[in-house]
């Protein structure tokens, strides 16, 4: 099982991909947009954005392998992925513009990966995990997931 938690107010740019994913992977995959914070400081905004992202992950996701989406952290292959959260129950952190309190989300057990040291639009960086949960899926039923 993976979840998506991701701070967004909008899809609209890939919005058809983002669905046309989420259809193959059907319920073995959640996406749950927490609306961005807006009309604060950016300091304010990153902590109170950290906090709803510890209050949801303590309220629904506690006992979940967590995942925070890093530019600065370790790469995977599309095997090494599968290996690393095949079999558990995932839940996947994107941020909106501002970050969030790493430090914070460290200290909670919160893991890291990166998909490359580049910035990713949210909704960009949620496609690119959605294909690499397909392809993960893929492995696990022992198909190609090179086409």
């Amino acid at each position: 099982m993976f979840v998506i938690l991701n701070i967004s107010d909008s899809d609209k740019h890939w919005r058809e991909w983002i669905l046309e994913y989420s259809k193959r992977l059907g319920k073995a995959v959640v996406i749950e947009n927490i609306k961005p914070i807006k009309n604060w400081t950016q300091a304010q905004i990153i902590e109170k954005e950290t906090d709803l992202i510890l209050e949801r992950l303590e309220k629904k996701y506690k006992d979940w392998n967590k995942i925070l989406l890093s530019k600065e952290w370790k790469n995977y292959s599309t095997e090494d992925l599968w290996k690393f959260l095949w079999k558990q129950k995932n839940v996947f952190i994107i941020w909106w513009p501002y970050w969030t309190n790493e430090n914070k989300l460290i200290n909670f057990g919160i893991k890291r990966i990166s998909f490359g040291k580049i910035t990713l639009p949210h909704w960009l960086a949620k496609l690119v995990l959605l294909e690499q949960i397909y392809r993960i899926g893929s492995i696990n039923s022992g198909k190609k997931y090179h086409y």
